[in-house]
Protein backbone atom coordinates (compact mmCIF):
# COMPACT_ATOMS: atom_id res chain seq x y z
CA UNK A 1 0.00 0.00 0.00
CA UNK A 2 1.06 3.36 -1.05
CA UNK A 3 2.81 5.83 2.24
CA UNK A 4 -0.46 7.66 3.18
CA UNK A 5 0.46 11.55 3.60
CA UNK A 6 1.03 11.61 7.25
CA UNK A 7 -1.37 14.07 9.00
CA UNK A 8 -1.29 12.71 12.68
CA UNK A 9 -1.52 14.58 15.88
CA UNK A 10 0.30 14.07 19.26
CA UNK A 11 -1.90 10.97 19.74
CA UNK A 12 -0.27 9.10 16.92
CA UNK A 13 -4.04 8.61 15.48
CA UNK A 14 -4.29 9.83 11.66
CA UNK A 15 -6.41 13.51 11.60
CA UNK A 16 -6.54 16.09 10.24
CA UNK A 17 -3.77 18.89 10.16
CA UNK A 18 -4.83 21.28 13.16
CA UNK A 19 -5.52 24.56 10.94
CA UNK A 20 -5.80 27.82 13.05
CA UNK A 21 -8.84 29.88 11.68
CA UNK A 22 -8.18 33.20 10.51
CA UNK A 23 -9.50 35.96 13.30
CA UNK A 24 -12.50 37.91 11.80
CA UNK A 25 -12.37 40.68 10.00
CA UNK A 26 -13.80 43.89 11.76
CA UNK A 27 -15.33 46.35 9.10
CA UNK A 28 -15.47 50.28 10.03
CA UNK A 29 -19.48 51.33 9.37
CA UNK A 30 -17.72 53.76 6.42
CA UNK A 31 -16.02 50.77 4.95
CA UNK A 32 -19.12 48.16 5.44
CA UNK A 33 -21.29 50.97 3.77
CA UNK A 34 -19.07 50.92 0.83
CA UNK A 35 -18.52 47.17 0.51
CA UNK A 36 -22.54 46.88 0.40
CA UNK A 37 -22.91 49.78 -2.37
CA UNK A 38 -19.85 47.47 -4.17
CA UNK A 39 -21.93 44.60 -3.91
CA UNK A 40 -25.30 46.30 -5.10
CA UNK A 41 -22.84 48.02 -8.18
CA UNK A 42 -21.68 44.58 -9.21
CA UNK A 43 -25.82 43.26 -9.14
CA UNK A 44 -26.88 45.85 -11.13
CA UNK A 45 -23.84 45.40 -13.67
CA UNK A 46 -24.52 41.80 -13.75
CA UNK A 47 -28.18 42.39 -14.40
CA UNK A 48 -27.37 44.59 -17.49
CA UNK A 49 -25.03 42.52 -19.24
CA UNK A 50 -27.56 39.73 -18.86
CA UNK A 51 -30.13 42.12 -20.55
CA UNK A 52 -27.38 43.02 -23.23
CA UNK A 53 -26.88 39.23 -24.15
CA UNK A 54 -30.55 38.69 -24.19
CA UNK A 55 -30.83 41.51 -26.53
CA UNK A 56 -28.09 40.76 -28.78
CA UNK A 57 -29.72 37.12 -29.09
CA UNK A 58 -32.97 38.14 -29.94
CA UNK A 59 -31.32 40.56 -32.60
CA UNK A 60 -29.43 37.87 -34.40
CA UNK A 61 -32.18 36.14 -34.33
CA UNK A 62 -34.58 38.15 -35.46
CA UNK A 63 -32.08 39.03 -38.06
CA UNK A 64 -31.66 35.41 -38.93
CA UNK A 65 -35.83 34.82 -39.51
CA UNK A 66 -36.25 38.23 -41.50
CA UNK A 67 -33.08 37.97 -43.80
CA UNK A 68 -34.90 35.60 -46.20
CA UNK A 69 -37.31 38.49 -46.82
CA UNK A 70 -35.02 41.43 -47.40
CA UNK A 71 -32.71 39.04 -49.62
CA UNK A 72 -33.26 39.50 -53.42
CA UNK A 73 -33.16 36.05 -54.53
CA UNK A 74 -33.93 34.10 -58.08
CA UNK A 75 -37.22 32.00 -58.12
CA UNK A 76 -36.82 28.51 -58.54
CA UNK A 77 -37.18 27.95 -61.83
CA UNK A 78 -39.45 24.96 -63.09
CA UNK A 79 -38.60 24.49 -66.71
CA UNK A 80 -41.23 24.74 -69.34
CA UNK A 81 -41.27 22.86 -72.78
CA UNK A 82 -39.54 25.26 -75.44
CA UNK A 83 -39.23 28.26 -72.80
CA UNK A 84 -36.36 30.55 -72.71
CA UNK A 85 -35.57 32.05 -70.13
CA UNK A 86 -34.81 35.99 -69.37
CA UNK A 87 -34.45 38.79 -67.24
CA UNK A 88 -37.60 41.39 -66.23
CA UNK A 89 -36.51 44.83 -66.86
CA UNK A 90 -39.98 46.59 -66.30
CA UNK A 91 -43.61 46.16 -66.44
CA UNK A 92 -44.82 48.25 -69.16
CA UNK A 93 -48.46 47.10 -68.45
CA UNK A 94 -50.64 44.04 -68.20
CA UNK A 95 -49.47 42.39 -71.35
CA UNK A 96 -46.25 44.08 -71.97
CA UNK A 97 -43.43 44.22 -70.80
CA UNK A 98 -39.32 44.67 -71.56
CA UNK A 99 -36.96 41.45 -71.03
CA UNK A 100 -33.34 41.18 -70.95
CA UNK A 101 -31.53 38.42 -73.20
CA UNK A 102 -28.44 37.84 -73.86
CA UNK A 103 -27.55 40.84 -73.11
CA UNK A 104 -30.52 42.49 -75.12
CA UNK A 105 -33.01 44.50 -74.02
CA UNK A 106 -36.70 43.20 -76.08
CA UNK A 107 -39.99 44.40 -75.74
CA UNK A 108 -42.74 41.56 -75.45
CA UNK A 109 -46.39 41.15 -75.98
CA UNK A 110 -48.06 38.33 -74.26
CA UNK A 111 -49.45 36.09 -77.31
CA UNK A 112 -52.42 35.26 -75.43
CA UNK A 113 -53.96 37.75 -73.48
CA UNK A 114 -55.30 41.41 -74.28
CA UNK A 115 -55.67 43.56 -70.98
CA UNK A 116 -57.25 47.34 -70.66
CA UNK A 117 -55.10 49.89 -71.96
CA UNK A 118 -53.79 52.65 -69.65
CA UNK A 119 -56.94 54.67 -68.25
CA UNK A 120 -59.46 52.46 -68.93
CA UNK A 121 -61.04 50.12 -66.43
CA UNK A 122 -59.02 47.63 -64.50
CA UNK A 123 -55.91 49.21 -66.35
CA UNK A 124 -54.04 49.75 -62.58
CA UNK A 125 -55.24 45.69 -61.25
CA UNK A 126 -53.63 44.13 -64.01
CA UNK A 127 -50.79 46.02 -64.58
CA UNK A 128 -49.87 45.37 -60.69
CA UNK A 129 -50.90 41.64 -61.43
CA UNK A 130 -48.32 41.65 -63.85
CA UNK A 131 -45.29 42.67 -61.62
CA UNK A 132 -46.47 40.59 -59.09
CA UNK A 133 -46.42 37.33 -61.68
CA UNK A 134 -43.40 38.74 -63.54
CA UNK A 135 -40.84 38.96 -60.77
CA UNK A 136 -37.44 39.59 -61.40
CA UNK A 137 -37.41 36.40 -64.11
CA UNK A 138 -40.32 35.12 -66.67
CA UNK A 139 -40.06 31.93 -69.44
CA UNK A 140 -41.11 32.90 -72.94
CA UNK A 141 -42.53 30.53 -75.57
CA UNK A 142 -42.69 31.53 -79.33
CA UNK A 143 -45.88 30.45 -81.74
CA UNK A 144 -46.74 31.44 -85.64
CA UNK A 145 -46.48 35.01 -85.23
CA UNK A 146 -43.07 36.32 -83.94
CA UNK A 147 -44.02 40.27 -83.70
CA UNK A 148 -47.05 42.81 -83.78
CA UNK A 149 -47.52 45.28 -85.90
CA UNK A 150 -45.58 47.50 -82.97
CA UNK A 151 -42.51 45.29 -83.43
CA UNK A 152 -42.85 43.85 -80.12
CA UNK A 153 -41.82 39.98 -79.61
CA UNK A 154 -44.92 37.62 -79.45
CA UNK A 155 -44.71 35.34 -76.61
CA UNK A 156 -46.89 33.29 -74.52
CA UNK A 157 -45.61 33.94 -70.46
CA UNK A 158 -44.28 31.57 -68.04
CA UNK A 159 -43.42 32.65 -64.44
CA UNK A 160 -40.05 31.00 -63.47
CA UNK A 161 -42.30 28.72 -61.74
CA UNK A 162 -43.73 27.38 -64.80
CA UNK A 163 -47.20 29.06 -63.97
CA UNK A 164 -48.97 30.53 -67.71
CA UNK A 165 -49.03 34.28 -67.29
CA UNK A 166 -51.68 34.71 -70.22
CA UNK A 167 -53.47 32.03 -68.70
CA UNK A 168 -53.35 33.70 -64.93
CA UNK A 169 -54.72 37.45 -66.15
CA UNK A 170 -57.36 35.91 -68.06
CA UNK A 171 -58.79 33.57 -65.56
CA UNK A 172 -58.77 36.05 -63.04
CA UNK A 173 -60.74 38.29 -65.10
CA UNK A 174 -57.95 40.99 -65.81
CA UNK A 175 -57.45 40.14 -69.33
CA UNK A 176 -59.20 38.60 -72.38
CA UNK A 177 -58.18 35.88 -75.09
CA UNK A 178 -57.00 36.56 -78.31
CA UNK A 179 -59.38 35.02 -80.92
CA UNK A 180 -57.34 34.65 -83.76
CA UNK A 181 -54.45 31.91 -83.65
CA UNK A 182 -51.91 30.50 -81.45
CA UNK A 183 -51.51 27.02 -79.60
CA UNK A 184 -53.35 28.07 -76.45
CA UNK A 185 -55.72 29.71 -78.10
CA UNK A 186 -58.81 27.45 -77.05
CA UNK A 187 -57.70 27.30 -73.55
CA UNK A 188 -57.46 30.47 -73.14
CA UNK A 189 -60.87 31.43 -74.51
CA UNK A 190 -62.63 28.77 -72.35
CA UNK A 191 -60.81 30.55 -69.65
CA UNK A 192 -62.36 33.65 -70.46
CA UNK A 193 -65.65 32.08 -71.05
CA UNK A 194 -65.80 30.87 -67.71
CA UNK A 195 -64.53 33.98 -65.99
CA UNK A 196 -66.99 36.00 -67.59
CA UNK A 197 -69.57 33.15 -66.71
CA UNK A 198 -68.57 33.51 -63.03
CA UNK A 199 -68.15 37.55 -62.89
CA UNK A 200 -65.11 36.59 -61.84
CA UNK A 201 -62.22 39.50 -61.31
CA UNK A 202 -61.97 43.50 -61.96
CA UNK A 203 -63.33 42.82 -66.00
CA UNK A 204 -66.61 40.71 -64.96
CA UNK A 205 -67.33 41.64 -61.37
CA UNK A 206 -69.53 44.98 -62.71
CA UNK A 207 -67.47 46.59 -59.82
Amino acid sequence: MPDLPKFYGKSGSRTRPSRRRPDPIVLTPHEATRQRSLSKAFLVIGAIVALLSLSAAGITQFARHDSPATTTTRPTVVAVSGAVLVDVVRVIDGDTLDVRAAQTELRVRLYGGDTPERGDRCYNEATERMRVLAGSQVQLVSDARQRDRYDRELRYAFTAGGESIDATLIREGLAVAWREDGAQRAALIALEDRARAAKSGCLWSGA
